[in-house]
């Protein structure tokens, strides 16, 4: 069977084109649209009792370090970060309740305890890195960046230890890293330019005495414990302990602790 041609000039015809090349290009338009102008993110809510997003909170942290990756994809802090504000109020209470105790009340031999991943040097670039999930890449790469020094310094308690050392406070070091790791504890905090009158890392073996828990400490014993050592065998009295966590300055021995912010992870 032929196909019936229709002569080009008849109205009927060009009519008919018309509206269907409308149709088609409309409905071109749409599709179109569709992808150039993706649906926007649907606002993340929770339901009962369950808990917050872990994305959401993990977007949460970067934002707060105002953090961001670099060429290679390795994370630094950004300047002017909500977490180095809230660093600088924090030390800035210690520095106060420190000054005010040397002038009214200061003890014969007096000391600060501070603590030192993320009280004296920050972690988040790694943690960031391996996006908070840990595990032994990031532990490797964790021993990595404290061998070679690339933490970056947190400035305002670098800058409480050096007055504190200057005005004749005793600066101690107290962490919950093992102690095969003194050495390259050492080198990174004298290379930062801390002041160090002491400093205790957890024992893998051949614990003192002083410790009653042993190689088996959690933060709160090993730390409590250090500090009654050091005030019972050499007379220091710690007006102050300072760390991210609260166990670096729970069970006693100190006169008053101040938490620094950490929302990466906690150690009770």
């Amino acid at each position: 069977m032929k196909a019936r041609l229709i002569p080009a000039s008849s109205k009927s015809v060009k009519t008919a084109i018309t509206v269907a090349l409308s149709a088609v290009l409309a409905t071109a338009g749409v599709a179109a649209a569709a992808h150039s102008d993706p649906a926007p993110t649907p606002h993340y809510e929770r339901v009962g009792s369950e808990p917050h997003n872990l994305d959401q909170l993990k977007a949460q942290i970067n934002a707060y370090y105002n953090g961001y990756p670099d060429a290679s994809g390795h994370h630094h802090i950004g300047p002017h970060s909500r977490w180095a504000a809230d660093v600088a109020t924090q030390i800035g209470k210690a520095r106060s309740y420190l000054e005010q105790r040397l002038a009214h009340n200061a003890p014969r031999i007096p000391a600060i305890m501070l603590d030192i991943d993320d009280t004296s040097i920050s972690t988040y670039p790694v943690n960031a890195d391996f996006d908070f999930g840990g595990g032994p890449d990031a532990s490797a790469a964790d021993a990595q960046a404290n061998a070679d020094n690339t933490y970056p310094v947190i400035k305002p308690t670098l800058d409480l230890a050096k007055w504190a050392h200057a005005h004749g406070v005793k600066v101690i070091f107290i962490t919950g890293r093992h102690d095969n790791h003194t050495t390259v504890t050492r080198n990174q905090l004298t290379a930062l330019r801390f002041p160090i009158d002491g400093l205790y890392l957890r024992p893998k073996s051949n614990p003192p005495s002083y410790l009653p828990c042993g190689t088996t400490c959690t933060a709160i014993p090993f730390k409590s414990n250090t500090r009654k050592y050091l005030e019972q065998a050499k007379g220091y009295d710690f007006i102050e302990a300072i760390g991210d966590q609260v166990s670096d300055y729970a069970g006693g021995y100190d006169d008053r602790g101040f938490k620094l912010p950490n929302p990466m992870y906690n150690i009770p």
